[in-house]
């Protein structure tokens, strides 16, 4: 099938903007103004603004699976569509799963738009959207970034706070665009990891305000189950089932309509931990498995329900753009070795049906640079099996060893050569090159795109930490190793690739680059250094993770699986390494039965937090920290849920990390209570040398250990 055909067919649209000569007239065919969009049940969206296009996006409900529906769309400058610009009929078609998507151009810059869609009698609801300045306006952006919404884990309460702030906030101070960083869908239902956990730890069954549990119905195809039997999308039905299901979601839904949203994806929306077409599983003995079928499904339905502009993006700077539409390919689910350098043809068809990497600019102080984390990474550098029932690990994706991951990452370059066993585990990576996240294209375009950028300020959304995360354990010797990471799926896994984008940075005096992330359902900021591991470090970059909107926390999963991870005939073994992560401070006359003693433990180091863990006393806590763990962090809220803020000035990077209290029952249009905001400050600096980051100004309860 030919590429236009394809986009044709599967609900694409190219149309131009220009005020029309019927300005304010009203046909006698015009939709009836009471409608309440039934046809449209999953709203309105746009996204990708440039200051002269945005991508608009829309779905309708057929009559019939196989009818063609015919649309019109209308855009204007006012809310009441007294003044429009595009009126334009387009067809809904069973390609796309009746899904549209509207690339409108020729649009003025820095402006506020409103749009809808009419399908006979039945109109959409509006639509609220904004081009963004041109390359050369001193403006101020003002932007939320987000990540992690599983449907199931919790309610969207985070967009409802964001949204009822933003209405009761003046103009200039309103929010311009959502930068969203990935697992906008979860690829699993009814999993035990998805049910929601309170403060407590314990399990709670969310029920809508109507009394409806709050799960993803079954998969039109029937999905498919892994080792722990859970429900997972296998075909391109089941996928768009899910972005149906979840976009129904109200919050979720008027935070579409109200602001141009800007996305990336990260794992979930293909599958857990996943890297290229492979598919990795919860379980430990459970080997990867390719999965070429279910990754073209999988961007097949994000490039129907994202708003996302790829092969019609505008150049950013004087770098070529290498987005592409998607585009179908047939694949079989050939299996392949779990190298570095990949050349199995089906892999290789499945991860270039479509790229979403890319960059777009925000005036004169802020360019975005948009990465793909997934598609082209190679494997976690310690395999599954290799962890299988080993102590040395808390979990074959948390706690591993730091030395181990490091030479595994590294490969034939760990330590000037090869390397046969390292901690006593065999080194499968030992004659293959150094590990990848972004492969070798996509870096290269990273590197081009940030050292031509004249933005005062670069952002990286990367969809995952760069930030390093080490658990030190060295009250628990006698059961784990030193220096453990917290996990090898974020940059923690791929430090020699790290190393080598922050020496650029650095050796090219490459100033003012911040990353903001998600995917660890924590809220964490620090900076990131050339080389963790040197004696002497620079700082090069600022890195912000920002929490989950539902998804559970990063501290309740990690106790979770610390917990269940061993025989209880084992409990009383490893309680010195358990409660390093959380302890019962009402055995210690305190009123928390869990406390997020993670935070200790990654802030101030397990001497740190096994003080709090006996005494849960905060002043004795603080004396015993250690100041060389993780001296990096300036801050750590791992028991989180909720959203980042950005405003950028000529001289400052503003940050605000929000916590709100998660809601176990449906508010309905009320925020959640607020929680704490950390608020933060990066410095535009000449040199990177100079790049600091102060601890935060703390609003609200403060995260453990913090007084």
């Amino acid at each position: 099938m030919r590429r236009r055909r394809f986009l044709k067919n599967a609900g694409y649209f190219v149309v131009s903007a220009s005020v029309l000569p019927w300005l304010g007239c009203k046909s006698d065919d015009d939709p009836a103004e009471d409608t309440k969009g039934s046809r449209f049940p999953q709203g309105v969206a746009s996204g990708d603004p440039t200051p002269e296009t945005v991508l608009l996006w829309t779905r309708v409900e057929p009559k019939s699976a196989s009818e063609s529906v015919k649309l019109l769309l209308e855009v204007s400058e006012q809310d009441d569509f007294d003044k429009v610009v595009v009126e334009e009929e387009i067809s809904a078609t069973q390609d796309s799963d009746h899904a549209v998507r509207v690339l409108v151009k020729d649009l003025s810059p820095n402006k506020t738009y409103y749009y809808r869609f009419s399908a006979g009698s039945d109109r959409s609801r509006v639509g609220r959207t904004r081009t963004a300045p041109g390359a050369d306006q001193d403006v101020e952006p003002r932007f939320a970034w987000v990540s992690c919404q599983d449907y199931a884990s919790g309610f969207y309460g985070a967009y409802r706070r964001m949204l009822n702030e933003d209405e009761d906030a003046s103009e200039d101070e309103q929010l311009q665009f959502v930068l969203h960083v990935g697992d906008f869908i979860y690829e699993t239902r009814d999993a035990e990891f998805m049910q929601a956990v309170t403060d407590d730890l314990e399990g709670v069954a969310l029920k809508s305000a109507k009394g409806v549990p709050r799960i993803v119905p079954e998969f039109p195809g029937g999905g498919a189950e892994n080792e722990e039997k859970s429900n997972f999308a296998a075909k391109l039905e089941d996928y768009r089932h899910l972005y149906k299901f979840y976009l129904t979601d109200p919050d979720l839904q008027d935070a579409r309509a109200r602001w141009p949203f800007i996305c990336i994806w990260d794992d979930h929306e293909f599958t857990d931990d996943c890297w290229q077409s492979q598919a990795n599983y919860t379980r430990p003995e459970t080997a990867d498995e390719p999965s070429q079928k279910r990754r073209v499904a999988a961007s097949q339905a994000w490039f129907e329900f994202m708003p996302a502009a790829l092969s019609d993006a505008l150049q950013a700077g004087s770098v070529e753009q290498q987005a592409k539409d998607f585009e179908p390919v047939e694949v079989e689910d050939e299996p392949y070795e779990a190298t570095v350098e990949i050349d199995e043809p089906n892999n290789t068809k499945a991860i270039s049906a479509i790229t979403i990497y890319r960059n777009l600019r925000w005036g004169k102080h802020l360019e975005l640079v948009l990465t793909d984390l997934r598609s082209y990474r190679s494997d976690h550098p310690v395999p599954e099996d290799t962890t299988v029932d080993n102590l040395l690990v808390f979990h074959p994706r948390i706690g591993l060893p730091k030395d181990l991951v490091n030479a595994m990452d590294a490969g034939r370059e760990a330590d000037g050569g090869a390397q046969d066993e390292v901690l006593d585990f065999k080194n499968s990576r030992k004659d293959q090159p150094p590990g990848t996240m972004l492969g070798a294209k996509q870096k290269a375009w990273w590197k081009s795109v940030i050292q031509a950028s004249n933005a005062t300020f670069k952002v990286w959304g990367s969809s995952v930490p760069v930030l390093r995360f080490l658990l030190d354990t060295t009250q628990v010797k006698n059961l784990l190793p030193n220096d453990l990471l917290l996990a090898d799926d974020a940059w923690d896994g791929y430090n020699y690739e790290r190393r080598e984008l922050m020496k650029f940075l650095k050796d090219n005096e490459i100033t003012n680059v911040v990353s903001l992330s998600g995917d660890h359902h924590a809220h964490f900021a620090g900076l990131v250094m050339d080389d963790y591991d040197a004696a002497d470090q620079t700082p090069v970059i600022a890195d912000f993770a920002v929490a989950g909107i539902s998804s559970n926390s990063e501290w309740s999963s990690v106790a979770a699986v610390i917990q269940g991870a061993f025989d209880p005939a084992l409990a009383v073994l490893i309680e010195p390494v358990v409660k390093l992560i959380t302890y019962d401070a009402t055995k210690l006359g305190g009123k928390d039965k869990a406390v997020v003693n993670l935070n200790t433990l990654l802030r101030y180091g397990s001497e740190a937090a096994n003080v709090a863990a006996t005494t849960n006393d905060l002043e004795q806590t603080e004396e015993a920290r250690n100041d060389e763990i993780n001296p990096h962090l300036r801050y750590v809220d791992t028991h989180s849920h909720g959203y980042g803020l950005v405003h950028v000035t000529a001289d400052n990077f503003n940050v605000q990390l929000v916590t709100i209290s998660r809601s176990y029952t449906d508010l309905g249009t009320k925020s959640p209570d607020l929680r704490r905001v950390a608020t933060f400050e990066v410095p535009r600096v000449e040199k990177v040398a100079d790049l600091t980051l102060a601890e935060p100004e703390i609003e609200g309860t403060k995260p453990f250990p913090l007084r």
